[in-house]
């Protein structure tokens, strides 16, 4: 009976371990399935220091071969007292593990330095020093190449590891590796496409030579003509000052027009992208037509817009400027067959009804057969002699990374329309009539910008900058009286001076700080220095500016602050109606989805709950159903809005632990 109990006793043992394998094997899949570039080394890390804890090793090592061949650290983690190894190569005494694992070969030592060949001299000399016990090696494969190993080492005690254990080491070793190969893949990826855009970009550009030289060339004699004729009035003395303003007027008008052309091109020809941000899409493309203009000019074909205002999209200015160039250069060729006179290339842009701006270049060419119109987004797919098919693949490309679609459709007389689609984004506050210096208007419904200075005349001048700009104006004399009397939840913005009588700026920063509340706070100073930008921005401040700031700079640091301050606002309500949808669920389903969002089988939470499997699968359905949504990452991502998704290792509020 007594050997029957044992018997029971380790097998309901090794079903916990099991079990606890499988929990750590699916929580880690769940982590590594979709962390990025920058934070899969971090996240092994964790994972191998939840290994040395769990499995009571002294240390755990992720290593992979470098391009020379050589075994390099990636991760490491050890147990408490000991070092981790640095990050880096193994050196030479590795040399003999590193020709095993890269044979395919599991290393196990279970009583060092017993096991080792003659040829491990220097790796037993290097275990002799460092007291390493015990070793284990696990090589690790993608795609049937061996690519590094799994490590663990035993410096306090020695360890034994039976085959069942290796395999479940090497399972865990596997998922690690194939994290890794596949965050690189992306990133292969991702700068590959980087570089075909560039090439394009730089293809495009070199075609508009004699366009560029002719735009810059109109604006530069513009200026030369208007400096020369003013300097001939001064010779005769006959200018007059209507014929100054003139002339400064032009002069100026042509400059910005050159400065215009050269960003243009360095845009295009930049190596490096801008980054999203709200852009004028009929701005964009007036910028583009402009560019192009000369050419289009020589080729007869006549130009028609009509761009719609509000037509702004979260987008890269550069990407998208590039779709434009490449559909208006297609849309060129395409007409190259036309008779003069009926070469008609119509550029259009509008804000639809959905919330999504629509841009359409129609051509009067040929048109593109049927059959044709879906592999003409095919790379190296192209009717033209001239040029690789890759211009209109590289528009879908950049297109569908803005989450928009592009699509080509036949007119009713002849040539196609190709139709992009993006995401709208809000406008720009209209400006507002400069109101009156004593009682600045309220705009019902515009965010509110406090002003906290003690100069009357420079909180007079910049209430009377932000009205202009349609936003509300607040002012105050002390930060003691903003603080006292300001309502902090209607404000949007502050713009304060950091040297007042009293509690300074940098001091009512610093009482701001800890409040859920507080909104984006701009900090002026008269004499700025890099120290004191450096301690404000360290206590949160959205931006630091010194006197006196053109109206251009402030103007946008405010706005830049009235959009962070509305983003967070409808963070904060967004956590709020997920919270309500939460609420509707009942105890027994927020204890289901608490095992859910953690990445849980359903045989699992049956297990852990002691509930029927297709009772979990009825109580996992109501939680989709009641939360509205249909999928385990919509889901998670609800219960972060509603603030539930805690710190890995804890359960949620409300919510079981492990």
């Amino acid at each position: 009976m007594k050997d029957e109990r044992s018997l029971r006793q380790a097998g309901g043992e090794a079903l916990d371990e099991r079990l606890a394998f499988e929990r750590l094997l699916a929580d880690l899949s769940a982590r590594l399935a979709s962390v990025s570039g920058e934070r899969i080394a971090a996240e092994i890390e964790a994972a191998l220091v939840r290994l040395v804890a769990s499995l009571g090793y002294d240390r755990c090592t992720f290593t992979e071969f470098a391009a020379d061949g050589t075994l390099h650290v990636l991760c490491s983690a050890a147990a408490d007292g000991i070092e981790a190894l640095p990050r880096g190569p193994l050196g030479r005494p590795a040399s003999w593990l590193g020709d095993e694992i890269r044979a395919g070969r599991i290393v196990a030592l279970p009583n060092m330095p017993d096991g080792l060949p003659p040829e491990a001299a220097l790796y037993r000399e290097r275990a002799r020093e460092i007291g390493l016990r015990s070793h284990l090696s696990i090589p690790l494969r993608v795609g049937g190449r061996v690519v590094g190993a799994l490590s663990f080492g035993g410096l306090r005690n020695a360890h034994t590891w039976p085959d069942e254990v290796v395999t479940r080491l090497t399972i865990v070793g596997e998922v690690f590796s194939g994290a890794v190969a596949r965050v690189r893949s992306e990133d292969e990826a991702r700068q590959l496409r980087s570089r075909l855009w560039h090439a394009d970009r730089v293809a495009r550009t070199a075609a508009l030579t004699a366009a560029i030289a002719h735009e810059l060339n109109q604006p530069l004699a513009a200026i030369l003509s208007n400096a020369q004729a003013g300097l001939r009035y001064l010779e005769r003395g006959a200018l007059r000052p209507e014929e100054v303003r003139a002339i400064l007027t032009a002069i100026v008008r042509d400059d910005k027009r050159a400065a215009e052309t050269i960003r243009a091109m360095r845009a295009l020809l930049r190596r490096d992208d801008t980054g999203r941000a709200r852009i004028d899409i009929a701005a964009t493309l007036r910028g583009v037509l402009q560019l192009h203009a000369a050419e289009l000019r020589r080729q007869g074909i006549d130009v028609e817009t009509e761009l719609a205002t509000e037509c702004w999209a979260m987008a890269d200015r550069v990407q998208i400027e590039q779709v434009a160039l490449n559909l208006i250069l297609n849309a060129a060729a395409a007409m190259r067959a036309c008779p003069l006179g009926e070469r008609r290339l119509r550029v259009s842009a509008a804000r639809t009804d959905d919330s999504r701006v629509t841009v359409g270049v129609r051509d009067t060419g040929a048109g593109i057969p049927r059959e044709h119109r879906e592999a003409v987004f095919e790379p190296f797919w192209t009717t033209q002699h001239e040029g690789l098919g890759l211009g209109l693949a590289i528009c879908r490309s950049i297109v569908q990374a803005h989450r928009g679609t592009i699509a080509v459709e036949p007119n009713p007389d002849r040539g196609v329309t190709f139709r992009v689609e993006l995401r709208a984004a809000a406008g720009e506050p209209a400006e507002a009539a400069a109101p009156a210096p004593e009682a600045p208007s309220q705009a019902a419904g515009a965010p509110t910008v406090c002003i906290v200075d003690d100069d009357a005349a420079m909180r007079a001048s910049l209430a009377r900058l932000v009205a202009a700009e349609g936003w509300n104006a607040l002012t105050y004399a002390t930060a003691t009286a903003f603080f006292e009397r300001a309502p902090l939840g209607e404000v949007a913005c502050v713009l304060l001076d950091n040297r007042m009588p009293g509690l300074s700026g940098m001091e009512l920063l610093e009482q701001l700080a800890g409040r859920d509340a507080a909104p984006p706070i701009i900090l002026l100073s008269g004499n700025g220095d890099v120290a004191t930008g450096v301690a404000v921005m360290k206590l949160g401040a959205m931006d630091f500016l010194e006197k006196p700031v053109e109206r251009d700079v402030l103007v946008a640091a405010v706005r830049k602050a009235l959009e962070r301050h509305a983003g967070e606002q409808a963070c904060t309500r967004e956590r709020a109606a997920c919270r309500v949808l939460v609420a509707r669920l009942s105890a027994r389903e927020r204890e289901v989805m608490g095992h859910v969002i953690r990445g849980r089988l359903n045989k699992q939470i049956a297990g852990d709950l002691g509930i029927a499997e297709q009772t979990v699968k009825q109580h996992r359905g109501r939680v989709m159903e009641k939360i509205g949504v249909r999928s385990v990452p919509e889901l998670v991502r609800v219960c972060e809005s509603a603030g539930l998704v805690v710190a890995p290792g804890q359960a949620p509020a409300g919510f079981p632990a492990d």
